[in-house]
């Protein structure tokens, strides 16, 4: 019998802003506890909020493995590690004061535009330790900003977005993001030209990559159902494409350096496509195993559940270039707000572009209007693919930069 517990504490200050006012400020600071028996080729599991009697949890998940849960892989074990990526921000109540200060700067600076949404402080830490060895903790706090721009005049729900995510709180860096972003839009521009253009996006904007993700996943690819199955070990895509599971500390992305069944990566990442071969989709132990896999550390859990197969989080390797030298003197379209696009079952991509901006790959030049860009998922990371950026040239973010059909609404 080994026991092993999966403890996830989450701190966060929420500021809530309506009308470039504060409206309400939330907190919370929540302690999770899941309790695990291996036993016999089974998992029991019980968890808690707040407060947990270790004692009464594993009596519970002792209890719970007369459910005959089947799990017959080895837990982790031997390692013994921790990772702590916290820098200072600032205490609550500097927070509250200085997000006052900066509306009344966005009022006065942007009388025109009303700012909505929220800003916050968030904090975890995560560890799994079990009486195998493995002793695993992860703590983390970054700033995440998000704030809804609507323009006074327009009768649109929303018409403009800023985004600043970082572990050091940047009053300049969030102004910068937002003078660009409004000083841009209110330049109207047009196209160079309709027809296959440069295409921008964020480097942590999920659209472009949502098919090649779901198709990476391991139980698809294993049953057969993945437009992968195929062309695992082939190269389909460009030599400079790379797609990590990743979670290197210059990822902000609330996920620990390893999985809910404590398996850590070399480096803290793993090549899921590496120089345009596809080399193995994500999976969990019971995926590895089921499908002959490797094991990629895909697992994810809520506390009191057994962990099951999840993506977690994927980046594009740096192609080693500034945005500006990835353009190679182009005008690129550079979208900030993409709803309702999609891929089909073969791959074939197209979305509406509600707002983006001509971009010389230093600085956005105007608003275009509204678009639509489009393409096929093995040519947009094949011959289409332009790189991802080193330097955070678009609105403070890295970007994905892609060839795709561009065309006015």
């Amino acid at each position: 019998m080994i026991k092993e517990k999966y403890i996830n504490n989450e701190k966060e200050i929420t500021i809530n802003i309506v009308q470039t006012e504060i409206k309400s400020i939330r907190k919370k600071d929540i302690t999770k506890t899941g309790f695990r028996i291996y036993d016999n080729g089974y998992i029991g599991v019980a968890g808690a909020i707040g407060k947990a009697d270790d004692a009464e949890l594993e009596k519970r998940a002792i209890e719970n493995l007369k459910l005959q849960i089947p799990y017959s892989y080895e837990p982790s074990s031997n390692h013994a590690e921790q990772v702590d990526y916290r820098k200072e921000i600032l205490s609550d109540e500097e927070f509250v004061k200085e997000l006052e200060e900066l509306l009344s700067i966005l009022r006065d600076e942007f009388p025109d535009f009303i700012f909505s949404n929220n800003i916050s402080i968030q904090e975890m830490d995560t560890r799994i330790v079990n009486d195998k060895g493995l002793d695993l903790i992860h703590k983390d706090r970054f700033v995440s900003t998000e704030f809804v721009i609507k323009e006074k005049s327009s009768v649109n729900v929303f018409d403009a977005f800023a985004a600043f995510g970082d572990r050091e709180y940047s009053r300049e860096k969030i102004l910068e993001i937002i003078r660009e972003t409004l000083t841009s839009y209110k330049n109207q521009v047009k196209l160079p030209a309709e027809g296959k253009l440069p295409v921008v996006f964020m480097a942590n904007d999920g659209l472009p990559l949502m098919k090649i993700i779901g198709e990476l996943n391991g139980y698809k690819v294993g049953t057969g159902a993945s437009l992968f199955k195929d062309y695992i070990g082939e190269k389909r895509f460009n030599d400079s494409f790379t797609l990590y599971q990743s979670a290197e500390e210059e990822d902000i992305s609330g996920y620990a350096f390893f999985d809910a069944e404590g398996v850590v990566n070399k480096n803290y990442r793993y090549a899921l496509i590496e120089n345009g071969k596809i080399i193995s989709p994500y999976t969990d132990k019971k995926t590895a195993s089921q499908f002959n896999l490797p094991l990629t550390g895909s697992a994810s859990a809520e506390y009191d559940k057994v962990p099951s197969l999840a993506a977690r989080y994927f980046k594009v390797a740096s192609s080693g270039k500034t945005l500006k030298e990835l353009l190679n003197g182009q005008l690129a379209v550079a979208v900030l707000i993409a709803s309702g696009g999609d891929f089909t079952a073969e791959g074939v991509f197209g979305t509406p572009v509600q707002l983006a901006f001509l971009t010389d790959g230093e600085k956005l030049i105007g608003r275009l209007p509204e678009l639509t860009v489009s393409g096929e998922v093995y040519t947009m990371f094949g011959e289409d693919f332009i790189g991802r950026s080193e330097d955070k040239a678009f609105l403070g973010q890295k970007a994905l930069v892609l060839n795709l059909d561009v065309k006015y609404i």
